[in-house]
């Protein structure tokens, strides 16, 4: 099948969708399909650049400048038209939230549309986005009308959704998935007696990191280790300081996968702090399974990051924003050792049965099947 995914940004960008799209596609062409990628350049005005790796054509998209979290560029629907003429894919996969939905009426309508409900853009804080969202949310809007079908990647999101709320029977859950070719594990690596609390994500409101800062205080006994960046940053490394916490907490930045794969592993346990359903799924959960470790997250309204992560089977499970009750989960992982060591092989097992990219490849590919039967 000729496939043609439309998104956001693509891998060596950091971020979930980001590393879902590049397993998917991968996943994909692995399988026999015809596979092409369009996104933007994550950095004004930088050249479009076309490359083809592990059998995927990928086209990143010019942009003039950032607005907000968005790219914008203008010879984008050129872009689309061209790869569209050139592929002829039977398949359109647009993943969204992605400014590319300024661009709906340049979508073939005799080819079928899958939109991947990856996150609401509705409701970001910030006096930019709520401005800029009436009339995003328009395109937004046309584009789910144009769709035959919308993928929410779990049963609490796809319920929550004001977006979807009128779109029940276009709804299908398909969760997102792990390659797990390409997280190896290391025989020689071999965690030390010190704990060590590992998280992981871009430094966004929605993450959570001021409350385990907080809650760090209160695990003396454990290291705490959060990669990633973004606009909060600073703000984050200023807490640590004033806290005394500086000897403990630390902060890496960004790290090349290989670093990060040995985080995981020599891990006590993985921990997602976020507190707000902008965080819809939480994909390091499914890297933190993939290594046996065990989790501790949040339940947040609205969001699948508690679908993921199971109470008390694959971790624990608190309420966001509450430091004193993450502490407390953090603390019981830390002295609970062999319950920890079961939960992390119950996230495995959890993982190989349900969040595997060859599941989750399988499912669309019924998905695409359906969709082309109603458009044909």
């Amino acid at each position: 099948m000729r496939i043609l995914h439309i998104s956001k940004f693509s891998h060596p960008e950091r971020g979930g969708i980001e590393s879902f799209v590049r397993d998917l596609t991968t996943e994909q062409a692995r399988q026999g399909h015809d596979v092409a990628v369009l996104c933007h350049q994550a950095h004004p005005w930088r050249a479009t650049e076309r490359s083809v790796s592990e059998g995927v054509v990928s086209v990143q998209a010019r942009i003039l400048c950032n607005v907000g979290f968005a790219p914008v560029s203008p010879l984008f629907p050129l872009h689309l038209r061209r790869l569209v003429r050139e592929k002829r894919p039977e398949i359109i996969h647009l993943h969204l939230p992605n400014p590319a939905a300024l661009y709906s009426g340049w979508f073939p309508a005799d080819i079928p549309l899958v939109i991947h409900w990856h996150a609401d853009a509705d409701g970001l804080p910030g006096r930019l986005y709520r401005s800029l969202y009436p009339v995003y949310g328009l395109f937004e809007a046309k584009c789910l009308s144009l769709a035959d079908s919308v993928i929410a990647t779990s049963p609490a999101y796809a319920a929550s959704s004001r977006s979807l709320a009128h779109l029940r029977d276009k709804c299908v859950v398909v969760p997102l998935g792990l390659d797990l070719a390409r997280y190896p594990e290391d025989a020689q690596l071999s965690r030390t007696q010190e704990p060590t609390i590992l998280s992981v994500g871009r430094f966004a409101y929605y993450k959570g990191y001021e409350t385990l800062v907080e809650a760090a205080r209160m695990v003396p006994a454990a290291r705490f280790v959060i990669v990633g960046d973004g606009p909060l940053h600073g703000k984050i490394s200023s807490m640590i300081r004033e806290r005394g916490l500086a000897d403990r907490v630390r902060l890496p930045g960004s790290l090349p996968d290989r670093e990060l794969r040995v985080l995981l592993q020599l891990a006590t346990l993985v921990c997602l702090p976020s507190v707000d359903r902008a965080e819809a799924f939480g994909l390091v959960q499914l890297e933190a399974m993939r290594y046996g470790v065990p989790l501790v997250s949040t339940a947040i309204p609205g969001s699948g990051v508690d679908w993921v992560n199971q109470d008390g089977v694959t971790g624990l499970v608190v309420p966001p924003g509450n430091a004193e009750a993450l502490a407390h989960a953090l603390q019981w992982v830390v002295d609970h050792e062999q319950t920890a060591e079961a939960m992390g092989k119950a996230g495995r097992l959890r993982l190989e049965s349900h969040f595997t990219i060859e599941r989750v490849t399988s499912a669309l590919d019924n998905v695409y099947a359906r969709v082309r039967g109603l458009s044909g």
